[in-house]
């Protein structure tokens, strides 16, 4: 991450920082959506502060398919 990341949202690199690992950890979009309610984070916003890491998400299954 560097000195601009998060800029429009006013976040602290600490938050930023922690958003970034829990949403690069997520296996799918659910799990983003949950880490974002988690960190009190639009999808707006979430894109806005993190375009490439929104990029990203697009690529992950809406749901984990269960395991059997």
């Amino acid at each position: 991450m560097n000195e601009d990341d998060c800029f429009p949202l006013l976040l602290s690199r600490r938050e930023c920082s922690a958003i970034d690992a829990h949403v690069r950890m997520a296996a799918s979009k659910a799990e983003v959506a949950e880490v974002l309610d988690r960190h009190d984070l639009s999808e707006d916003d979430f894109i806005v502060g993190f375009p490439g890491l929104a990029k990203a998400v697009q690529e992950l299954p809406n749901e984990i398919p269960p395991t059997a």
